[in-house]
């Protein structure tokens, strides 16, 4: 559907309670600016509007404050207002798809925290047309493949980011520097008995299978892999997207008032 104040498509669609007309929330909030009437029907617009719809009960609202002068209600959006509707209209999407890839990014980082701490091994696919996956390359091989080394470079730079954030969670917690901290570094890296138990899971197994396989999308390949997982072993947490923990953190962010049911999240992934 196309918004009917600027005529592209519609960027969080936004509905007028009192006659359920739709239009793009930047549009009609530059509208409502100027004139509380409904740019189709003429209705009058009551003191708020309806945007971030999810669901029928899930959805919030955007109170307007009161027009400065009344008595100045233009039918249309001045010209001169529409380079800005539309530069609102790209920060949105620009932010929009940032915050996506954000929250999909913490999602994953903490699937592979799920992974290492429960000791699970992925399982293994077999190398055929089929499957697409490739025997694991030659140093030679490797060397010479720059796609190859950009898809790797790629898989371990999160798997940094796991390393790094279990690190600055122990910090927030604790002294770094003092002797527990200094044994649950040990534990978690195998220093403390010389073992080889994480070197191993992370170069043989998740490294390893990364490469072999036909995914250059880190997310379509988490969909995609499976693990051996012991039955005592539950399902991976479901990290709440961004913009809710910060909507959590700072209340005066937020709306004047939302839906009262409680949201449902079923964007977040399911347990490979």
């Amino acid at each position: 559907d196309n918004c009917s104040i600027c005529l592209q498509s519609l960027v969080d669609r936004t509905v007028i309670p009192t006659c359920s007309h739709e239009f793009c929330f930047d549009c009609l909030v530059v509208w409502t600016e100027q004139s509380r009437k409904c740019p189709l029907c003429a209705q009058t617009i009551g003191e708020y509007l309806i945007h971030r719809i999810r669901s029928r009960y899930d959805y919030q609202k955007h109170y307007l404050a009161p027009l400065s002068k009344p008595g100045l209600l233009p039918l249309r959006v001045v010209p001169n207002q529409q380079p800005e509707v539309r530069r609102r209209r790209r920060r949105r999407e620009r932010a929009k798809r940032d915050q996506d890839e954000a929250d999909k990014l913490e999602r994953s980082i903490e699937m592979r925290r799920w992974v290492y701490e429960h000791g699970l091994y992925a399982k293994h696919v077999a190398s055929n047309g089929y499957t697409k996956y490739r025997p694991y390359p030659t140093p030679a091989q490797f060397t010479t493949s720059q796609e190859m080394v950009s898809k790797t470079t790629m898989f371990l730079r999160r798997e940094l980011r796991f390393f790094m954030t279990f690190t600055i969670s122990l910090m927030k917690s604790i002294d770094i520097c003092s002797e527990s901290a200094v044994k649950l570094l040990a534990e978690f890296l195998d220093i403390d008995t010389g073992g080889r138990v994480m070197a191993e899971h992370f170069a043989h197994v998740e490294v390893y299978l990364y490469v072999r396989s036909p995914f250059k999308d880190l997310f379509v390949y988490d969909s995609a892999i499976q693990y051996d997982m012991p039955p005592h072993i539950s399902s991976p947490p479901r990290p709440r997207p961004r913009r809710w923990r910060e909507a959590d953190e700072h209340p005066h962010r937020r709306s004047r008032s939302r839906s009262p049911t409680p949201c449902n999240h079923d964007d977040a992934p399911t347990s490979p």
